[in-house]
């Protein structure tokens, strides 16, 4: 009747336009890159002390997938671990932050990242600080004093 070839040969014919579904050279299957870049870190142009609060300005990256930015804040205490903190819940869209309630008499040291849309954070930018003083009004902050 049948023999191991003739078998074959059937199983090919039948299964063949399985096999070649969805395999027309009109169609291409988009292959996409996973984007593991993260973007440049943002420069600090501004840490400025207003009463007890810190403005944070900076320049805004030049990369187009550039979703927002991370402000981090740092105060040296000898019974901390001294690492930075994240202050913010959601990415900063703008290139400015206002930390309020700073404490009197407390150093604080600041730094933005800036995170992509695939989620890639930069390395942090310089960092800024302000000494809030007991009684101040305005004053002015450091750019680039590094503190790690």
């Amino acid at each position: 009747m049948f023999n191991k070839r003739s078998t074959l040969i059937v199983l090919a014919l039948l299964l063949a336009p399985f096999a070649l579904a969805g395999c027309s050279s009109n169609e291409s299957s988009p292959i996409q890159a996973i984007d593991t870049a993260p973007p440049a870190a943002p420069v600090m142009t501004e840490a400025r002390l207003s009463g007890t609060s810190a403005i944070l300005h900076w320049t805004r990256n030049t990369e187009t997938d550039v979703a927002g930015y991370n402000v981090y804040f740092f105060t040296p205490d000898p019974g901390s671990d001294e690492s930075y903190t994240k202050l913010n819940s959601t990415l900063v869209t703008r290139t400015s932050y206002t930390v309020t309630n700073l404490t009197v008499g407390t150093l604080y040291y600041f730094k933005i990242t800036a995170v992509d849309w695939s989620g890639n954070e930069s390395a942090s930018s310089m960092p800024g600080s302000v000494y809030v003083v007991s009684g101040s009004t305005n004053g002015e902050g450091r750019l680039g004093e590094f503190k790690e």
